[in-house]
């Protein structure tokens, strides 16, 4: 004979089996992933949305550059630049641009944000310690 196991809820006089509250329970679970997941869903387009519109910037920058080295060969070859200093003048306004454009794509590619303020420490260390070393040297004799 079949004898089913039934849970009684005596103050309603209802009769409520497992598979009755394994229903409840497995429909509130499939609704909470089905929450997460669409929450999932609009982050990761958001986030698609945001690297998309940061390529385009990274696009233009890099045009930039190119437009600009162009500039300079055909600014050089026109007999424009009177030194040599012009020139380098030229190409440094451009390097800052490139830099940045580097910094930026090593950013978003291989590092973390701890690393990062760490690197730019060291960075600035550095920058300060070699403009020490260009600074003209002081003739420490005194005529007078």
């Amino acid at each position: 004979m079949y004898n089913k196991h039934c849970y009684t809820h005596k103050s309603l006089g209802m009769e409520y089996d497992i598979f009755f509250w394994w229903s409840v329970v497995s429909t509130l679970l499939s609704l909470v992933f089905l929450f997460t997941s669409l929450w999932q869903y609009f982050e990761s387009k958001k986030q698609q949305a945001q690297h998309k519109s940061q390529v385009k910037i990274w696009m233009q920058d890099a045009n930039g550059v190119h437009w600009g080295l162009q500039r300079i060969v055909q600014d050089n070859l026109d007999k424009r630049y009177s030194t040599t200093n012009d020139m380098a003048n030229a190409v440094w306004t451009l390097d800052s641009n490139a830099f940045s454009l580097y910094q930026s794509l090593y950013e978003e590619r291989c590092i973390t944000e701890t690393d990062y303020v760490q690197e730019q420490k060291e960075m600035r260390e550095q920058a300060k310690s070699q403009s020490k070393a260009n600074l003209p040297v002081e003739s420490k004799s005194k005529n007078t």
